[in-house]
């Protein structure tokens, strides 16, 4: 076998493994110990850890330490071979698992791998943890297996991890929406009292303190918080003066402003309220600003605002039958000399039952 058959051989499976092979795999495909010296002295394999081998020309893959370590737990045996959770595979998990998932900054001298089964390495840079995973704790990284997110932070909370470093990954890992805050709480209740919380506290009190032992934020926190501050920023902005919104903002402000009002404030403050918003009306638009002289003479008298042309019922409005007849057919001939033509918008309405005037529409 030539040199290039060698090559081609050893870069097809190791393409699976990020441009990594084992001395044992090696063999497997055909290759003896003289023929991977060889390759090494000319510079086109790398040894990077006990009986793994790099293809230069894949270059440094990323987590290069743990990916060695992964592959040393059974040499022999390729990486599509291996099945997830299988009782000699490992699952990347720990510290090393947050480096795999970008969360956080905790520190990992050592590839901490949990395997199903105990197991002894002679390696100074491997950590092995006798762990019993569910399928539902793995997740491939990079065809890599490695433990969840959540399983991540729950196997730091039992390794008592520092709470700063601890509160740093669950800030991201919310930030990256790989964990549900909600999902997390029951779970991680029962180790309150291990980061300084009293027993009873609850498990997103824990989770609160420890985030704040970042110096960070839960996501769900700043969008309550940034919530908060933009509605209180929308209110104070719709009672300025100096506040110019485009003319179908300022409709819609007037109208919930009308409405609010209505409902919520004492008689006093609604004329204020009304006459402010007459203020904002279009100075060229005169039909509105009859409206809105009406409506503010309703504040001061509801009495003084007249069904229709000015014919009261006897429900809505029973004092204005005491009026003598004179004045009745005063206002009488007034409303039938005016044309009733006004065209406002149908957020105006009269006080008599929420009923818009009939005298207005669209």
């Amino acid at each position: 076998m030539n040199r290039g058959e060698q090559l081609r051989r050893i870069a097809e499976h190791a393409a699976d493994q990020w441009g990594l092979v084992t001395a044992a795999q090696a063999k497997r495909i055909g290759l003896n110990a003289v023929q991977i010296l060889r390759l090494t002295e000319a510079g086109l394999l790398e040894n990077v850890g006990r009986g793994v081998y790099l293809l230069q020309a894949a270059g440094f893959p990323l987590h290069l330490e743990v990916k060695v370590a992964w592959l040393r737990l059974q040499p022999a045996t390729f990486a599509s071979e291996r099945p997830l959770g299988g009782k000699d595979s490992g699952v990347v998990s720990h510290a090393s698992a947050c480096q795999l998932h970008g969360l956080g900054d905790i520190p990992a001298p050592k590839a901490e791998i949990s395997v199903p089964r105990r197991r002894t390495t002679t390696e100074p840079f491997v950590h092995l943890r006798t762990v019993h995973l569910e399928p539902d704790d793995i997740t491939l990284i990079q065809g890599l297996p490695v433990t969840t997110a959540r399983r991540t932070i729950l196997d730091l909370l039992r390794s008592k991890t520092d709470g700063g470093h601890l509160g740093g990954v669950i800030a991201d890992a919310e930030r990256l929406e790989l964990i549900e805050i909600q999902d997390l709480q029951e779970s991680a209740q029962p180790y309150t009292r291990t980061y300084g919380l009293p027993a009873q506290a609850t498990g997103q009190e824990l989770i609160e303190h420890l985030v704040d032992q970042a110096g960070k934020h839960l996501r769900s926190q700043e969008v309550a918080r940034a919530s908060t501050e933009g509605f209180a920023t929308a209110l104070e902005l719709m009672t300025r003066e100096t506040y110019d919104p485009s003319p179908a903002i300022r409709q819609s402000l007037q109208a919930m402003r009308r409405m609010n009002e209505q409902m919520a404030l004492p008689n006093s403050a609604l004329q204020e309220a009304v006459r402010r918003i007459g203020e904002m009306a279009a100075t060229t638009n005169a039909p509105l600003q009859e409206a809105m002289r009406r409506l503010h003479e309703h504040t001061v008298n509801p009495r003084t605002l007249e069904e229709g042309s000015g014919a009261a019922t006897v429900e809505s409005r029973p004092a204005i039958e005491q009026q003598d007849s004179s004045s009745g057919r005063a206002a009488h001939e007034t409303s039938t000399e005016q044309p009733a033509q006004h065209h406002v918008t149908d957020d105006v309405q009269k006080d008599t039952g929420g009923k818009p005037d009939s005298e207005y529409d669209q």
